[in-house]
């Protein structure tokens, strides 16, 4: 099963699967975790030039890198395991290029989704997209470390990103399950471990 976590800066992702991560270790499922960008050698060098803040890319190479990443990641990673029959646990994945890239940088979806599927991207089992008020993630992004080039954007640029989402959520229910991740640590690990499970059982 393949299953991927979306949402926008400072939504919660990294401590949910921090704890997901810790739980399944101990868990008789063979699980695996990676990220987009950077769950590759490769990836992890466009990782640091695509957050870098020094750097200012027109949208369609940023598009273009990102898209290189995740080849390599799919290839490498991603399809070797899923061949394996593991549990693929991924931090940001295709929908994060639709909601980024497409709403944010205003690139045509259209044309993005046909990219996927020419380059042949399999499709999440189930995704879990974190939900938080644009305010509220970005004032949680600053009490981290140095902000990168994505979390340095202007606010419009955030409110479409989480518009994108929600949308994205909205039409494709079945797979895109939204959780709202104002609530606290403890109640959204649990939830999330019970949504996976049934998946799994299902």
């Amino acid at each position: 099963m393949f299953i991927t976590f979306e949402g926008i800066e400072g939504s919660g992702k990294s401590s949910l699967i921090a704890q997901l991560k810790k739980y399944f270790k101990s868990s008789k499922l063979e699980a695996f975790f990676s990220k987009e960008p950077g769950g590759t050698d490769l990836g992890k060098e466009i990782r640091k030039i695509l957050l870098n803040p020094k750097y200012s890319f027109d949208p369609t190479s940023e598009l273009l890198l990102l898209l290189a990443d995740r080849a390599e990641h799919v290839q490498k990673i991603i399809r070797p395991n899923l061949q394996k029959n593991k549990l693929i646990f991924c931090d940001r994945y295709l929908d994060s290029t639709l909601a980024y890239q497409g709403s944010g940088r205003n690139l045509d979806k259209k044309i993005i989704k046909k990219m996927f599927k020419a380059l042949d991207f399999p499709i999440p089992d189930l995704t879990i997209l974190l939900d938080v008020p644009v305010q509220i993630g970005l004032s949680r992004a600053r009490k981290r470390n140095k902000l990168d080039r994505f979390e340095k954007e202007d606010l419009n640029f955030h409110e479409n990103v989480r518009r994108s989402y929600l949308d994205l959520a909205k039409n494709d229910s079945a797979r895109i399950v939204l959780f709202d991740s104002s609530i606290s640590e403890e109640e959204l690990f649990k939830k999330a471990v019970n949504l996976i499970k049934s998946r799994i059982s299902g």
